[in-house]
């Protein structure tokens, strides 16, 4: 019995620094607050936004990049979409250059927005409404154009 209440402590304790998911569906999300573009900044105001989080690193992020591309590419003119990594400038360059992707990439060095937005996990996403208020967020692997489309109430 001690020892299930000293590993309930010390759960309870490791557990404590972990913040609670910070956005809310249709409440305005926070400013994106990015270190530098890496591509020029596509963003429109009076447009939905997607916002992509990435590491490298992530099979699962890596992999996501080709539908992000999509959205990208179908959705461009009706649609922001901006991919944020929170390494270097010349590791997240590296891994886009010569890939041609539609979407626009940005750095988060010090970690504001990906704090901001509770990105605590890759793949993760959160699509804005043209007013900046969250429609939807979560494991972007399971956001698809149909899920885009129903969201947005786009026919």
């Amino acid at each position: 019995m001690k020892k299930i209440i000293v590993i309930t402590g010390i759960l309870l304790l490791a557990f404590s620094g972990v913040k609670a998911q910070q956005l809310i569906n249709g409440e305005k999300a926070p400013e994106l607050k990015l270190s530098e573009w890496i591509s020029k900044n596509q963003l429109q105001s009076g447009k939905p936004t997607l916002i992509e989080f990435f590491f490298s690193r992530s099979d699962l992020s890596m992999k996501r990049l080709p539908t992000v591309d999509d959205f990208a590419r179908n959705y461009g003119k009706k649609l922001n979409v901006v991919v944020i990594g929170c390494e270097t400038k010349d590791k997240i360059q590296s891994v886009m250059d010569g890939k041609g992707y539609a979407f626009a990439v940005a750095v988060d060095n010090e970690h504001k927005t990906f704090t901001a937005y509770g990105a605590q996990f890759v793949p993760y996403g959160v699509l804005l409404d043209a007013r900046g208020k969250v429609l939807w967020f979560g494991n972007s692997s399971k956001f698809g154009a149909e899920e885009l489309k129903k969201t947005l109430e786009w026919e």
